[in-house]
């Protein structure tokens, strides 16, 4: 039995082929920069031994980065430097107690947004040792 291809379907092979070859010279990247397990001691909580003494946060960062700021060099001062954000959230922890996980979360990731070369932020902060039993863990992400 013989395969019919009609006109329109025809169009539509060709199309498809040209889109996977424009695709192909667009050369579309995805540029992220990864800080995860990132242990610090913090001033954050609302239960009273929370506002006494600091306790373990976990944060992980997930950045997504423009292309045009990729490096064509082997420089460090020509790229986004991951320490850069480690550094800044460390500022930000230190800077006061935080009563809540969710507001600690927001001021980092509006902090980091505000890289003119991020397009992108996954900030996720785990409180592993609140409770016997469980983690917590708030997120906040616009990717």
């Amino acid at each position: 039995m013989e395969e019919l291809i009609l006109p329109h379907q025809e169009e539509m092979l060709d199309c498809n082929k040209n889109f996977k070859k424009e695709k192909k010279m667009l050369n579309i990247r995805k540029r992220k920069i990864f800080i995860n397990n990132f242990e610090l001691m913090a001033s954050v909580g609302a239960y009273e031994v929370e506002k006494k003494q600091k306790q373990k946060i976990i944060i992980d960062l997930e950045i997504y980065l423009t292309n045009n700021s990729e490096t064509k060099t082997d420089e460090l001062n020509q790229t986004q430097d991951y320490s850069q954000f480690r550094t800044l959230v460390k500022d930000i922890i230190n800077s006061r107690h935080f009563q809540l996980l969710e507001i600690l979360t927001d001021k980092i990731y509006k902090e980091i947004i505000k890289n003119e070369f991020v397009v992108g932020v996954k900030v996720k902060i785990t409180k592993p040792d609140i409770f016997s039993d469980c983690e917590v863990a708030y997120q906040l992400s616009n990717i």
